[in-house]
């Protein structure tokens, strides 16, 4: 594929959401007008009351909570308020509500939600069933353990029967194989198309699907699975769409349903209940789906509601009802801590008002304007965002989605920053603390440390409490620490743990949905990648990489964004800046900044940039975030590891060997959560796949670096770099001047060398935390700073020998910069050097300061015999190059690669 083709194919890319929109508005456009307004009836053929009280779902039946505690009556008056004229309610596995309406003298379509499973594929489906009676709807539920029992009964006592959200399914492993949904095409003939909690991409591709079961394709089926459809169907060869809001808590039922074609209705309805009518309806197949488009949102919405109403009317389910319970140990792990989330979330009181201003809010229900008065300042903005999503379901209910979702996430930004500047403060006090600034890392990893045994925390709380007793402490307690914060952060995690559910909920079946519009070739989803990194303006070797492989995005206009949190960098093409909502120093290590963003934000820019996969390269807040989408979203995740942390902290931050056994620990379950890691070296790719960190060989990919074009041998000018003759030996060191870079072994390598080599200068290019010291040892140095990566070139091209006393270096990019100028390298025998550096060849290995000073040493008596080496080394650098290292990346991240280009599948 060409540069024009590929940059036609990203602009497509990016509208995906638009496509999907179009399409599915153009397919609402196409059912209306279709029959006279006078003779349709609008129902919701899917919506749910508080009879829905035993989820599908494990969680929720381990936990004991119903689908919904909504009435009945509250259901119905929302209903009619968004334009129905004919009612139903599907509560799962049962009709109560409706035999309980129709005893009451209301004219109700009897229905139910039946959970039913697919045998042989082991396989839960719902079942959407209408016009049963009390004694029909007993034999149905023992049926429905067997999909095609419960079928045949339907079809032989004229039970309409809709297969709802066909690409929502319940099984324990895996997916379905798309033979499951060809054996399902025969033994159904109306199908939900339009579900109002799915977004628009799954609704689209079931709508596809049955517009392509023609007779046909079901008779080919038909012979290929020996099934006869007439068996399960009226119409075997004609296929039905309906919708309905699939809406539990009542928000937006009503605003998808289905318009029922009756003739001459008027006329009927002097003779015939509207639920008979809309019964004929639904078995004829005079359907046809309304609603509107849609991403998560409704989801996000009645999920948030949903916890609003666990925690106001939730009951504890009981230790013993959680241990003994169906379900594996991890499950159970879940209830015990989503149990105790809730409980704790009770006993806060601020946080239980605000939960329960939202609930009264989504539906509807308006706070007195007095209560506001009562408000803290601070949250008054908050109170006025709730209000306006009451005020909304005034409105008009079309736009009530999209008020919803700002107010949500109003209300979100808000809290962040209220628990930002909180948090700024607290964190500022605790570094002027002695006590507290002066902790260790080592320090802060052995407080950690939570006993075994449950009488060692008993004892250990008890004597802690005696002590505070006894004395004042010296230090905050946590309780004291979180006073302040702890009102913003949970209403904070409601709301994010909302959003995370719903996507975790439409997105589940992810690879399903992959293979469903690969193969019905249409609206496959395109392949797009999101990078995120915490670092990336900062001067070091990790921002240096990136800012490469941004100028090599941008070159071949690749589908990969890089996502940075900063005040200070602008977005670019394929350069994706947020601001931190949280910047902050950690009091025990203030050497590095932390920035959090918005993370509400970053998950709504995943969506709307439809990316597929991500890839992070650090291990601070952005991992995290990556972990969270990951999980969120159901997609692959890759790890860039540019860094050799048990180095660091065992060097930098002299964690002893309990610490870093535990820091290790820590390590694997943070990489663990990854699909696949890309190291830069063969040692950390051995070590990855060794006993103490134990990842599968398959996972761990090997990559590389590249050097810039600009990098290239120039003529040496040594008086106007250094202020030196051009027959003065120099070293070279390049890079940032840090305690882990090995800096402070220098002063004695030159030490040897100037013993036989008196007038060798040595040049120092970059700065960092221990430049001070290195320039007290080594006062004739001539230190440059840090230099622009355009100015290096000149810098190798005038030195004679570069020396990395560095054990740390996972690659070596100064290596490689340094060959591909032509200038021989003095490296340990460790990591990324190891791997660049054939000994004797292209460079040197050593492997203490005294055997690197020796070399230089003759090397440097030697100039005449170097050129053999110096073009080794020259050839050595060119063979890392960036489209094959590019393109190796993208094909180990799923992309397929055709002839050194990138394709992607949807071209």
């Amino acid at each position: 594929m060409d540069i024009s083709s590929q940059n036609n194919l990203i602009n497509r890319q990016l509208s995906f959401h638009d496509v999907l929109k179009d399409e599915l508005e153009s397919f609402i456009r196409s059912n209306q007008n279709t029959h006279p307004q006078a003779d349709l009836l609008t129902l919701d053929l899917h919506c749910h009351d508080h009879n829905s009280d035993v989820p599908d779902e494990l969680l929720g039946r381990i936990l004991n909570l119903p689908e919904t505690w909504l009435p009945t009556e509250n259901l119905l008056r929302t209903l009619k308020k968004h334009g129905c004229d004919t009612f139903t309610v599907t509560n799962h596995n049962n009709a109560r509500s409706c035999f309980e309406l129709l005893d009451k003298g209301e004219d109700i379509l009897v229905g139910a939600e039946f959970s039913c499973m697919v045998p042989e594929f082991e396989t839960g489906i719902h079942v959407l069933t209408y016009g049963f009676t009390p004694h029909q709807e007993e034999r149905l539920k023992k049926l429905r353990k067997n999909i095609y029992a419960f079928q045949e009964y339907a079809i032989e006592h004229n039970i309409p029967t809709i297969w709802a959200h066909p690409l929502y399914h319940y099984k324990s492993n895996g997916t379905p194989p798309l033979e499951f949904f060809d054996k399902m095409a025969l033994i159904f003939e109306r199908f939900e198309v339009l579900n109002g909690q799915r977004d628009a991409w799954q609704n689209l591709l079931v709508k596809r699907w049955v517009d392509t079961l023609t007779e046909e394709k079901i008779y080919e089926i038909s012979k290929q699975t020996n099934i006869n459809p007439a068996q399960y169907c009226r119409t075997p060869y004609k296929k039905f769409l309906s919708g309905g809001s699939d809406s539990h808590m009542g928000i937006f039922s009503g605003l998808t349903g289905t318009k029922l074609y009756v003739p001459d209705l008027a006329t009927k309805r002097l003779t015939y209940s509207t639920a008979d009518l809309a019964l004929d309806a639904i078995w004829e197949g005079r359907m046809s789906p309304y609603g509107a488009y849609h991403n998560s949102e409704k989801m996000s919405v009645t999920l948030l509601d949903y916890a609003c109403q666990i925690a106001l009317y939730g009951k504890d389910p009981g230790l013993m009802r959680i241990l003994l319970h169906k379900g594996e140990v991890n499950d159970k792990i879940i209830a015990l801590g989503v149990a105790n989330g809730f409980t704790e979330l009770r006993r806060h009181k601020v946080t239980m008002n605000f939960i329960k201003l939202f609930h009264d809010c989504f539906t509807g229900v308006t706070p007195h304007f007095t209560k506001r008065w009562f408000i803290p300042r601070v949250y008054k903005p908050v109170f006025d965002k709730a209000l306006a999503m009451s005020e909304s379901n005034k409105g008009n209910p079309d736009q009530l989605v999209a008020a919803y979702k700002d107010s949500i996430y109003s209300i979100y930004g808000m809290m962040g920053d209220i628990l930002a500047k909180r948090l700024g403060k607290k964190l500022e006090k605790l570094g002027s603390d002695k006590k507290i600034s002066n902790l260790t890392f080592n320090d802060i990893v052995k407080q950690i440390e939570i006993p075994a045994s449950i009488r060692s925390i008993i004892n250990e709380q008890q004597e802690k409490s005696e002590e505070k007793k006894k004395k004042k402490k010296d230090q905050p307690t946590f309780i004291e620490f979180m006073d302040g914060l702890s009102f913003p952060f949970l209403a904070s995690t409601v709301i994010l743990s909302s959003c995370f559910a719903s996507a975790k909920a439409l997105y589940n079946a992810r690879p399903l949905l992959n293979d469903f519009a690969k193969k019905l070739g249409y609206l496959e989803h395109p392949q797009r990648m999101l990078w995120l990194t915490d670092t990336f303006e900062e001067t070091n070797g990790v921002s240096t990489v990136l800012r490469s492989w941004l100028k090599q995005i941008q070159l071949r206009n690749l589908p990969i964004d890089i996502l940075i949190c900063s005040e200070n960098i602008v977005s670019e093409d394929h350069l994706i800046v947020i601001k931190p909502q949280m910047d902050f120093a950690i009091p025990f290590y203030n050497k590095q900044r932390i920035r959090i963003p918005n993370i509400l934000e970053v998950f709504e820019l995943f969506n709307k940039g439809a990316y597929d996969r991500i890839i992070c390269s650090t291990e601070g807040p952005m991992g995290m975030i990556s972990l969270f989408l990951k999980h969120a979203y159901t997609i692959p995740a890759y790890f860039y590891v540019h860094t050799d942390w048990m180095m660091f902290v065992k060097k930098v931050l002299n964690f002893d060997n309990s610490s870093l056994n535990q820091f290790r620990r820590l390590l694997r379950l943070f990489y663990s959560g990854f699909d696949k890691l890309y190291v830069l070296n063969s040692s950390h790719q051995k070590w990855f796949s060794g006993n103490k960190m134990a990842f599968q060989s398959s996972s761990v990919m090997l990559t590389a670096h590249w050097v810039e074009d600009n990098f290239n041998k120039r003529k040496s000018d040594k008086y106007n770099l250094f202020g030196l003759s051009e027959d003065t030996p120099v070293v070279l060191f390049s890079g940032r001047v840090s305690y882990e870079k090995g800096v402070l072994e220098l002063p004695y390598i030159m030490h040897i060398i100037k013993l036989s080599i008196p007038n060798v200068r040595i040049v120092i290019a970059g700065s960092g935390p221990a430049e001070q010291e290195l320039r007290e040892a080594l006062p004739e140095a001539i230190f440059l700073g840090w230099l622009a990566h355009e100015q290096l070139p000149a810098i190798y091209s005038s030195a004679d020998l570069l020396l990395l006393p560095s054990r740390f270096d996972t690659f070596g990019c100064v290596v490689l910069e340094a060959m591909r100028c032509a200038l021989p390298v003095i490296a340990y025998n460790t990591k990324g050097p190891k791997d660049l550096i054939i000994d004797g060849e292209n460079g040197y290995l050593v492997v203490n300061s005294g055997e690197m000073a020796a070399v230089a040493v003759k090397y440097l008596s030697n100039p005449v015999d170097n050129d053999k080496i110096k073009d080794a080394a020259l050839m050595q650098s060119n063979r890392y190059n960036a489209n094959v290292i590019i393109d190796e990346l993208l094909q180990n991240a799923g992309f397929e690669i055709r002839k050194g280009v990138f394709r992607n599948e949807n071209s």
